[in-house]
């Protein structure tokens, strides 16, 4: 099977700081592929460069067999890869109505408050709080209406920057039981985690990152057996 993102040989630096160094890994059709690594790894950066938010100094993003590498955010969201970026990706001092407005910039308006409608039936949370502040929510309803407003883009891929960060474990659930309803239904998943007991429960395969380099490429549940990379993933947070 064709792969439908490719990345090859990615480099990348911010200013004089060199923060990917030759990252390559291939993202397969209707799969749900895990970033792992700790803070600072380069996971984050990974995902900016393929959603068009960040260029690469060197290397090739490719996307259903095209070129991308130097497409621009915009038009990549409009061909259907959708980034919901770390820490709280909602506008707070707009209410729960306004961010969907404005997270549907590409969609025509009719259709806009269709899949409107439709999300806030995915999360009657949001419904409830439909003009309420976005900031006034708790921290599990703030990811509902991120990723709220990332589905409404229709993906082809959901790129999802740490969706268990500081979430009780039932708030994480029930955001992993969204994912995989979405993935079910044929779009393809790639989602940024610290936690490998996380990324084992959700993702079918993963690529492991350490210090701006891949270091592990296939299934978590494999990489849970190599004690090297294992006590980074576990106990490497904030070095």
């Amino acid at each position: 099977m064709a792969s439908l993102i490719e990345l090859g040989d990615i480099h990348f630096s911010y200013g004089s700081v060199p923060v990917l160094f030759g990252v390559s890994f291939d993202v397969q059709p209707g799969e749900v592929l895990g970033l792992l690594g700790t803070n600072g790894a380069g996971k984050s950066t990974v995902l900016r460069v393929l959603a068009g938010l960040s260029s690469p100094s060197r290397g090739v993003v490719r996307y259903d067999g095209r070129e991308v590498t130097a497409v621009p955010a915009e038009t990549l969201c409009r061909q259907g890869i959708a980034l919901m970026v770390g820490g709280r990706a909602v506008f707070p001092d707009l209410t729960v109505r306004e961010n969907l407005q404005l997270g549907g910039f590409t969609v025509s308006s009719g259709e806009l408050e269709t899949r409107i409608e439709r999300e806030l039936a995915r999360f009657p949370q949001l419904a409830a709080r439909i003009d309420n502040l976005a900031g006034s929510m708790s921290g599990g309803e703030q990811q509902q209406l991120a990723i709220a407003k990332a589905l409404l883009m229709d993906p082809r891929v959901l790129c999802i920057d740490e969706l268990s960060l500081g979430l009780a474990p039932t708030v994480v659930a029930s955001l992993f039981d969204v994912v995989r309803e979405v993935n079910a239904a044929g779009v393809t998943c790639i989602l940024v985690e610290q936690s490998l007991t996380v990324a084992a429960q959700l993702c079918g395969r993963a690529v492991f990152l350490e210090k701006g380099s891949v270091r592990f490429t296939g299934d978590p549940n494999e990489l849970l057996e190599r004690g090297d990379l294992a006590r980074a993933v576990f106990l490497g947070s904030g070095r």
